[in-house]
């Protein structure tokens, strides 16, 4: 989304050197934080996990990833609505 860290940071309520150490693979963000980086850009948690760049792939690997993202998107959900359950 063009988003600089620091804008980032400001709409996930953190820090921009959190969303740093996220960048560079340092941080382990909790899911509710994965949660607030979705709806910052405006994406499903999934797809912070999804690679669409891999070009040139075989059918099966495609394949395979795609059913990865259904389930990583089915989980995020689950876990998602667990969070809300455990709120009230």
């Amino acid at each position: 989304m063009g988003l600089s860290q620091e804008k980032l940071a400001e709409k996930c309520n953190t820090g921009h050197s959190y969303i740093r150490q996220l960048e560079c693979g340092k941080g382990h963000p909790s899911f509710a934080f994965i949660v607030k980086i979705a709806a910052a850009l405006q994406i499903e948690p999934y797809q912070l996990f999804y690679d669409e760049a891999a070009k040139g792939e075989s059918m099966q690997t495609k394949r395979i990833k795609s059913i990865k993202a259904k389930l990583i998107e089915t989980l995020s959900s689950d876990v998602e609505a667990a969070f809300e359950e455990l709120k009230k």
